[in-house]
């Protein structure tokens, strides 16, 4: 674990290739962080972070399906709207479930 942590580190999980290095190496690195050029700074967690949070949250969304005759534009917007929402207002995203759920337990019906 100490040395996936360390390898994370020392390449500041980018998604460009890894430099090679050896378990030596990558030891000494994840021991100490004197040099702040080979370890991740607070930007770079954080960035990460929020990224990662971003990417979540935007898969985990699951809206209707567009009209045919909804623009591209019209279904991003929507769907960042909705994004926005699971953010910043989780609970609102139940109520919508909610909404959907007895609109198709109604049209099950017919």
């Amino acid at each position: 674990m100490i040395v996936v942590l360390a390898i994370l580190a020392a390449t500041r999980a980018s998604p460009v290739a890894p430099p090679r290095l050896s378990l030596d190496q990558v030891q000494a690195r994840a021991s100490s962080c004197d040099d702040p050029r080979g370890c991740r700074s607070l930007w770079d967690i954080i960035w990460s972070c929020a990224v990662t949070i971003l990417l979540c949250v935007w898969v985990s969304v699951h809206p209707n399906i567009p009209s045919p005759y909804d623009s591209w534009a019209r279904v991003a917007v929507r769907r960042v709207g909705l994004m926005l929402a699971a953010l910043f207002v989780p609970e609102a995203m139940i109520g919508w479930a909610l909404k959907q759920r007895l609109a198709a337990a109604e049209l099950a019906k017919w």
